[in-house]
């Protein structure tokens, strides 16, 4: 019986995805539950899972192609002549799609790694994060053992090859093993971050689909909501003496204690006690909606642009736990594990620009929120202490953009004081909290 897969529902909501590699070709024999292609939606890339076992006998659209939920995909046992009227599956046999997340590392070394494997597009199988990262570094993905599955070239597999592989114009000083990292806590005592040369292009060259889901979302929200940023500074010598007293502690544990853990612990807080500043606009309803949770989006650079991951619960959680998830969530995104449902729920959002030596910066509002705090660097200069002396302080750099809609900027600012006061005294926040 002919069977034809139509493109499912991968997502909350989701009403179209690209199709950026099969998994198999024409001919191949597929079983139930065997991936067949990759999908890419909503920044997110995921393998989609055939309900159907059989004789694949074609493929409807080419790799790289955007295809609406319901499209048609695959035709199987058929002649070959399957179009989108197609029959779909019958009553009796309800399509049951499963998604997988995007190929993980193998972490068993129990087989050798093995050459990559080509997809039916004549491209090597590797997500674009890692065929962009390749490219930046000048690396031959054919030449890269894959340790994926499926025979997936993984962001590891590149960073382990890189050291044989040649490097052209790589910055002086700096491994070519060095991935772009994600959003770190400002350090006040590291030197600033190197810079490295990017690609040179020319002409016209198509947005990958994160960055243009990235563009979407920016131009939407830019579009729709009246934003209002509020720039000041916090003197926090208290708080770098408490994390450098503590970081060796929490480190024992696993855990890298950072500012931004702090940061987020105290922003948690003042949504707490402003808690318009952890609400959504409902414009259709003329409505406010306030949140009982704080879910905190975290901003997290990665290969293939910015990502929004999220700390669930923020304000009920310690900092060393916040700390171990921030971390969790990075290297979640940097190998393109990260799950649609880790990207979903933020009712406020945070975005370092400190790690990049950064100051004041005008960050734009993530979803539904009405507000988003930009951390800058923390920067030794001259203060005038408490007894009225000049002194050389540590200045953190905070931004903090509100949707105009909802928040004035009386209440902006007197939300920015009380997460100064946080901020300056880890003790003070405690006893807050």
């Amino acid at each position: 019986m002919t069977e034809i897969f139509k493109m499912p529902d991968i997502g909350e909501g989701m009403a179209e995805g690209d199709i950026t590699d099969w998994l198999v070709k024409v001919g191949d024999v597929v079983k139930m539950d065997d991936p067949v292609a990759e999908v890419q939606n909503d920044k997110l890339m995921q393998e989609i899972l055939s309900p159907y076992a059989g004789t694949v006998t074609k493929l409807f659209v080419d790799p790289n192609t955007t295809v609406s939920v319901g499209d048609p995909l695959i035709e199987f046992d058929g002649d070959g002549q399957g179009t989108a009227a197609a029959p779909a599956a019958p009553a009796s046999e309800p399509v049951t799609t499963a998604v997988t997340p995007a190929p993980a590392p193998v972490t068993e070394p129990a087989t050798a790694p093995e050459r990559p494997v080509v997809a039916s597009n004549g491209q090597i199988l590797a997500m674009p994060s890692v065929r962009h990262y390749a490219a930046e570094h000048h690396i031959d993905l054919s030449q890269v053992p894959a340790t994926g599955r499926h025979g997936h070239i993984t962001l590891n597999d590149v960073t382990n090859f890189a050291g044989s592989a040649p490097v052209v114009a790589a910055t002086p000083g700096v491994p070519v093993t060095e991935v772009a990292q994600p959003v770190q806590p400002p350090v006040p005592e590291a030197a600033p971050a190197p810079v490295v040369a990017p690609t040179v292009t020319e002409g016209r060259q198509p947005m990958t689909p994160t960055r243009r889901a990235i563009a979407n979302a920016m131009s939407a929200q830019n579009a729709a909501i009246p934003m209002v940023t509020n720039f000041d500074s916090v003197e926090v010598s208290k708080l770098v003496a408490h994390r450098q007293q503590f970081k060796q502690r929490v480190a024992d544990e696993g855990i890298h204690l950072t500012y931004l853990a702090y940061a987020v612990k105290a922003l948690a807080a003042t949504a707490k006690k402003f808690p318009e500043l952890n609400a959504s606009v409902d414009m259709a309803t003329h409505e406010i909606i306030y949140h009982e949770e704080v879910n905190m989006g975290i901003a997290v650079n990665a290969p293939a642009g910015l990502y929004v991951p999220v700390v669930a619960n923020a304000d009920a959680k310690s900092i060393t736990v916040i700390a171990k998830e921030i971390a969790e969530l990075a290297d979640a995104v940097r190998h393109g594990t990260i799950k649609p449902a880790q990207m979903k729920g933020s009712t406020i959002t945070i975005s370092n620009l400190g790690s990049a030596r950064g100051t004041w910066f005008t960050p734009i509002i993530n979803g539904s929120d009405v507000a988003i705090l930009g951390l800058g660097s923390i920067l030794k200069e001259p203060i005038v202490n408490e007894n009225g002396e000049l002194a050389v302080g540590q200045n953190m750099k905070l931004s903090l953009t509100y949707d105009h809609r909802l928040i004035d900027g009386m209440l902006g600012q007197t939300a920015m004081n009380y997460l100064k006061q946080l901020l300056a005294d880890p003790a003070y926040m405690l006893m807050e909290v």
